[in-house]
């Protein structure tokens, strides 16, 4: 019988979580970062189905013969998960296996949607930053992202800031506690933005934004590497996930010298 289950019962899965690629999954379960927790068993789980906020998708681990989940998950998510999504305005399910073996049967349990997928790419940082100077407009300025100046709510744009660290975040209390960051800013408006999205241990996930209007003019790139010189700095693993699509986000991976870690697949479908 699959159960939800409470988020001080999140360590009853870990066993199931800590070996994940999947960094957001493991912040999830390890309480950094909000999310939900289902499973095929509350007192013995073996398969779990990880929803990352944020991401507004499902990752499961465990075991993939779990007679709970082939049996009865696509009922669940009809009954109790879809309809909890469209109060959040969500109308998808996007959802990722740990193995290939949970892909295909991701694709069994729901045969009866019109079910698509695609790759992910994972970039992690494995040598040195790309220092090589490029230009810039000179009227930029590069700010870390700390309390005095989230308190100061000074930016004009403020609330694209805010609205960013809270899509991730219980709150930006909690990201000040276990993230950090950088911004461009132009004429008193964030351009660009890098931070931390999901924290594990020594791993940040990288969520990275630059606004229309403001694209290829490096802004992008420049941020990137004021985060990636902290993590450097501090001991810290960059975990950078994109889409094949995001080719300007690939590009800039790259360009600061990350490599490519492993690839998952996702499925999605819409609401029926």
């Amino acid at each position: 019988m699959i159960s939800e289950l409470n988020i001080q019962d999140f360590y009853t899965i870990k066993h199931l979580t800590d070996p994940c690629n999947n960094i957001e999954v493991r912040a999830v379960v390890n309480g950094n970062n909000p999310g939900w927790v289902y499973v095929d068993h509350l007192t013995e789980p073996r398969a779990a189905l990880v929803w990352i906020q944020g991401q507004e998708g499902f990752h499961i681990v465990g075991d993939e013969h779990s007679e709970p989940f082939r049996i009865g998950l696509e009922a669940y998510m009809t009954q109790h998960i879809e309809p909890r999504l469209q109060k959040l305005g969500v109308n998808w399910v996007e959802i990722s296996g740990e193995t290939q073996l949970w892909g295909q049967t991701i694709q069994e349990i729901f045969t009866s949607r019109d079910i698509s997928s695609d790759i992910q790419h994972v970039f992690t940082l494995k040598g040195n930053i790309d220092t090589s100077e490029y230009m810039v407009e000179d009227k930029i300025m590069i700010r870390r992202i700390d309390a005095n100046l989230l308190n100061s709510r000074r930016l004009d744009n403020y609330s694209f800031l805010e609205e960013k660290i809270n899509r991730f975040w219980d709150s930006v209390d909690a990201f000040l506690q276990l993230g950090f960051g950088y911004i461009v800013e132009h004429n008193n408006n964030v351009v660009s933005a890098c931070f931390s999205a999901f924290v594990d241990k020594e791993t940040h996930a990288i969520d990275i934004e630059t606004l229309e209007g403001y694209k290829r003019n490096k802004y992008g790139t420049t941020v990137a590497r004021a985060f990636m010189e902290e993590c450097k700095q501090k001991g810290i693993s960059p975990y950078w996930d994109c889409s094949p699509e995001n080719t300007g986000s690939i590009t800039v991976a790259k360009s600061l010298g990350m490599t490519p870690y492993c690839d998952y697949k996702i499925f999605w479908y819409e609401f029926k």
